[in-house]
């Protein structure tokens, strides 16, 4: 048999309206379960297609763009590829229709594959993803065990009979009971080969990212690739949707494990910087110290950063001043609220803000950057709460030079935000799984709107009068004025 694993395209813009900005990453959760497949020398043969790969952004005939291959190509490539089995991942929920049309294509190329998608939408939504007609199965969850066992299922002729794939609403019975945690996740990470990065144009994607499209946009590595050490989270923020593709239990790879993993893109792709993009880095603080001491002891120094944020109450002043040793460029707090009622009750997050300050304080004392996630617009938030935690994002650019980033809240499938808003409907016509568009007694998305450009206005005035006053923020100022460049002329640069 033969499986082609496919990475859709991007819409960029929709209705005259800036959907996204044109990025692209090594598609970690392909190359994981490529790599799984070789490991268990599965004897069939394995494709890799990205159809962001191009880097080019394209113009649809109603005027839309999209960032990547359009049908045609989509369509001519996987009939050139002639696979059995056709898996596409998903990420997003606001992508998934790309993820529909490709599987539409994929049909219409080679009518008796079998097509597969998979990703956190399709996990949440398993059995409306599988009404899609041009779906065949839904994998939910983590994809390396599954895929492989789905494969070897199908060589022996055998019905499918998996829990966590679904090719049939019959096959909803085969999940656990517990409707947070319907399916089991793989207990080892460190059983897991390395990403088969072997098997993709890894130059492509580092020199697309170097143009522009890096995902990061603050990118600093001229070769930077991202690790995720551990899997799932325990905690239960309304708002997050990492349980439905990686559950509640933490998971994690050993030190030496992740030694492994860095000496192979170093020595094998000249890596250069690395992003850890783990929802839970620093959960055990003693592994995250014994991660960093290995950083520090590294004879040729890799710079890194935490661009998915981590936790505010795990730093002492040592563990920070470590990182920075250790070769830290930046680290980004998920703060969510300034206020500690809204962080307790509405967000559901067990996190102190006064151990948020001192990290601040660390951070300033090292000279170690640190920026910070803030979100905005939840049900069960004041005007009040939300105008004090602009205010306090503000405050502390200004006191601490924390960097506030400031997110719109999106009601995601699988959290309980989603459901409290579809269950209460909070929202206008359809949830398109977009930024602000919940509607509540205190507040409406014109009105969040209208503070977030307050708010950007205000952060713009301290900007300026800090950058008069540090090179270090005026080099910050340039590199941010620049990045809007490049996003307007990738935009410009159209097939």
């Amino acid at each position: 048999m033969k499986i082609l694993f496919c990475q859709h395209n991007v819409t960029i813009k929709q209705q005259d309206k800036l959907v996204h900005r044109p990025t692209i990453d090594l598609p970690l959760g392909i190359l994981y379960m490529a790599s799984y497949l070789r490991g268990k020398d599965w004897p069939g043969e394995i494709e890799i297609y990205d159809a962001r790969l191009s880097g080019l952004v394209n113009k649809l005939p109603n005027g839309d763009m999209v960032f990547g291959d359009l049908d045609d190509v989509i369509e001519k490539n996987i009939k050139d590829s002639n696979p059995d089995i056709i898996a596409i991942s998903n990420m997003f929920s606001w992508q998934v229709a790309n993820a529909f049309e490709m599987a539409k294509t994929a049909k219409k190329a080679c009518p008796k594959s079998i097509v597969v998608i998979g990703g956190p939408h399709a996990s949440s939504f398993p059995v409306e993803t599988l009404s899609e007609d041009c779906i065949d199965y839904v994998v939910m969850g983590e994809g390396e065990e599954r895929i492989y066992n789905f494969l070897t299922t199908l060589e022996r002729g055998e019905e499918v009979s998996i829990q966590g794939i679904l090719g049939k609403i019959e096959d909803t019975e085969l999940l656990r009971k517990n409707k947070k945690a319907p399916i089991t996740y793989i207990a080892d990470l460190d059983e897991l080969p390395h990403p088969a990065y072997d098997m993709v144009d890894v130059d492509r994607y580092l020199e697309l990212s170097r143009k522009g499209f890096s995902p990061r946009p603050f990118e600093r590595g001229e070769r930077a690739f991202t690790l995720l050490t551990s899997r799932g989270c325990p905690h239960k923020c309304v708002f997050c949707s990492i349980q439905a593709t990686m559950g509640y239990k933490w998971r994690h790879h050993s030190p030496e494990n992740i030694q492994e993993h860095i000496d192979l893109i170093t020595r094998e792709y000249g890596c250069d910087y690395l992003h850890f993009e783990d929802d839970n880095f620093t959960h055990d603080p003693e592994r995250f110290d014994e991660i960093i001491e290995m950083l520090a002891q590294r004879k040729e120094e890799i710079k890194w950063d935490t661009p998915n944020g981590i936790r505010g109450d795990t730093w002492t002043f040592e563990r920070v001043k470590r990182s920075k040793e250790s070769g830290c460029q930046y680290l980004t707090v998920a703060i969510e609220s300034a206020v500690q009622d809204v962080i307790d009750k509405v967000v559901k997050k067990k996190l102190d803000l006064n151990e948020v300050d001192r990290l601040m304080e660390y951070c300033q004392d090292v000279n170690l950057r640190l920026n910070a996630f803030y979100i905005i617009g939840l049900p069960g938030e004041t005007k009040d709460n939300i105008m004090y935690t602009l205010n306090y994002a503000l405050n502390r650019y200004d006191k601490y030079d924390v960097l506030p980033v400031i997110n719109l809240v999106k009601a995601l499938p699988g959290t309980e935000l989603y459901e409290n808003t579809v269950n209460n409907h909070l929202y206008t016509d359809k949830l398109e799984f977009k930024p602000n568009e919940i509607t509540t007694e205190e507040f409406d998305p014109k009105w969040i709107a209208e503070q977030y450009a307050w708010f950007r206005r205000e952060l713009n005035k301290i900007r300026i009068i800090k950058s008069l006053k540090s090179p270090r923020e005026l080099r910050r100022s340039f590199q941010i004025f620049f990045d809007k460049v490049n996003d307007k002329m990738a935009l410009h640069r159209v097939n």
